[in-house]
């Protein structure tokens, strides 16, 4: 007796209810939700070494380089959240998207790096 092992991601290609288009996206999307762990962390780690116990990340109340990158993240992880379950027609539009949402994780990265270098 033979047993195969099919991801779950084969599997749902193989019934057909992931579109080509659909599976980059969900692709794309898994790297960035990646990045934006990792940067959640150094954030965690930066305000747990600075003795900060919690952030306000409201747009009015951003003073501090730590703030704007904690403000950054949640918001590239919001525009994650919306993007994810998108239905794209075309590969253009897929392209389109995908260069907004990478200019928000970058945007994110950028004001992380800021509040790395912050004294």
């Amino acid at each position: 007796m033979k047993i195969c092992l099919i991801s779950p991601i084969s599997l749902i290609i193989l019934i057909g209810l992931l579109s080509p288009i659909s599976l980059i996206n969900q692709k794309v999307c898994d790297r960035f939700e990646e990045d934006l762990s990792k940067m959640a962390a150094i954030m965690e780690e930066l305000r747990s070494r600075k003795g900060i116990l919690e952030t306000r990340v409201a747009y009015e109340g951003v003073d501090t380089p730590i703030e704007l990158a904690d403000y950054w993240v949640v918001y590239a992880y919001d525009a994650l959240a919306f993007h994810r379950p998108q239905k794209f027609s075309s590969k253009s539009e897929l392209r389109t998207s995908l260069e907004v949402l990478r200019g928000k994780v970058l945007k994110a990265k950028k004001e992380v790096g800021k509040a790395l270098d912050a004294k």
